[in-house]
């Protein structure tokens, strides 16, 4: 795999792009706008290069199917639903409709492409996946801003870092693009801050969107070109292995299991306590019981018979909660068997001599 980035459009040359991974960057703001669409679920973006052109592609689409979006001078083109702002999109706004998106980004060089996806900080994991997914060499077009070749070279970085079976090959404008990112590792945001575009965005009050494309891998959707439309790219789903399934499938150490077992054992003796259930409609509920309170006759009555209970009575043998028999307190032994017979005491008499 072969690595190459151009840092102007009108330098790109036809056969390069033709048979390889074509990823557009234009990072302020379209390449970082259009996937946001698509992960709130637009059906498809067309980057149109002017508004008369994005306004004649929205008169193509059914009522309520198509969106106008697009930006002059920083701001949204009167007349348009939206900017060229990724903040101003929001799932209520874009689901199931066709963005025509107006941006002067270049288009026309890049339809050559064998496979062409828009990148930018905001979605830079998943551009990773998709070119390491294509197997083919992967060209970086920049739009031209010094932040669209910090992103390349940050792309170019983690590529290179890849260990695999494919042999990665970096051109010398790759190797360039990597050295233009490194003083800014770990700074995206100061990098855009410090850029033309950048102090213009916070001049015209989208300092926020400064905020919002300095987040690296903050979103899942990568938009790829077909025919006419930028479509959200399907990532292929993973295959379970057996051995993957059945350890999924195994209970796993740690994790609770649900046991239903009666509060007490089923015992004449001890009947289960049952739980009151709420009265049907129409039905009066069961009276109360009363208990007796403190101060009640009845209460001081009970109280008195507790205290006249015997408390050498022997107890009666009881059962457990789990039927096993304990044995309780036994009466005090006799001082005498039953075998024990009393004797009359002998008197003993002093001998006279």
């Amino acid at each position: 795999m072969k690595i190459t980035v151009y840092f102007n459009p009108k330098d790109v040359k036809p056969t390069v792009i033709q048979n390889a991974t074509v990823v557009l960057a234009d990072v302020l703001r379209a390449t970082t706008t259009i996937p946001v669409y698509l992960y709130h679920g637009a059906a498809g973006v067309a980057l149109c290069p002017d508004p008369g052109t994005a306004k004649k592609l929205f008169e193509k689409q059914k009522r309520g199917e198509g969106l106008l979006a697009g930006e002059r001078d920083w701001e949204k083109i009167p007349g348009f639903h939206l900017g060229g702002s990724p903040n101003d999109s929001t799932r209520e706004k874009v689901k199931d409709r066709v963005v025509c998106f107006s941006s002067p980004t270049p288009l026309k060089v890049l339809k050559n492409a064998k496979y062409l996806v828009m990148g930018s900080f905001v979605n830079l994991g998943d551009v990773y996946d998709s070119c390491l997914r294509g197997k083919r060499d992967v060209v970086v077009v920049c739009a031209g801003g010094p932040e669209d070749s910090a992103f390349a070279g940050m792309l170019v970085d983690f590529l290179q870092s890849t260990l695999g079976s494919i042999p990665i090959v970096l051109a010398e404008s790759a190797k360039e693009a990597v050295a233009l990112y490194k003083p800014w590792q770990g700074r995206i945001l100061d990098l855009l801050k410090d850029s033309p575009d950048g102090k213009e965005l916070i001049q015209n009050g989208y300092a926020k969107d400064l905020d919002f494309a300095a987040k690296t891998s903050r979103i899942s959707a990568v938009p790829y070109l077909k025919g006419e439309l930028f479509l959200r790219e399907e990532t292929p789903k993973r295959k379970m292995t057996e051995e993957a399934k059945a350890k999924a499938a195994a209970p796993q150490k740690g994790k609770s299991i649900k046991v239903t077992v009666p509060l007490f054992p089923k015992n004449p003796e001890h009947p289960v306590p049952g739980i009151e259930k709420a009265p049907k409609k129409g039905v009066p509920a069961p009276p109360a019981k009363a208990v007796p309170e403190k101060g009640d006759k009845r209460h001081e009555e009970k109280k008195a018979a507790d205290k006249k209970v015997d408390k050498n009575a022997p107890v009666a043998k009881k059962a457990d909660v789990k039927g096993v028999v304990v044995k309780m307190k036994k009466p005090p032994k006799p001082l005498f068997s039953k075998k024990t017979v009393a004797v009359a005491p002998i008197k003993m008499i002093k001998k006279e001599k």
